[in-house]
């Protein structure tokens, strides 16, 4: 049986390291660092200012609550990834029109 909490380690560590790979910077686990981010339902440091949320799960997620449960001081994403399929990114679309402006200028 697989073990949910090392699977959504596994996954948060996953993608603080792509994370680094493109972005460089010094990317944690909000667990280790920030507790109080841990429990606004941010996953990872080091991003800003993007505010990760990272699920590893089979269900199908209702992401409102996630996002709305995180601060309203960044650009909130949810990162769902399910076995054997690439992961999606869950935000506000406010949010994603300003990251579209900034990019097609």
């Amino acid at each position: 049986m697989i073990d949910a909490r090392k699977k959504g380690k596994r996954f948060e560590l996953r993608i603080a390291e792509l994370w680094r790979q493109r972005h460089g910077g010094k990317v944690r686990r909000s667990r280790a660092v920030n507790i109080d981010l841990d429990n606004a339902g941010v996953d990872l440091v080091g991003t800003d200012p993007f505010l990760i949320q990272c699920k590893a799960v089979e269900r199908n997620l209702d992401y409102l609550p996630i996002l709305e449960a995180m601060p309203n001081d960044g650009i909130r994403c949810v990162i769902h990834k399910r076995n054997n399929t690439r992961p999606v990114v869950a935000m506000y679309l406010d949010e994603w029109l300003d990251l579209t402006e900034c990019y097609l200028k």
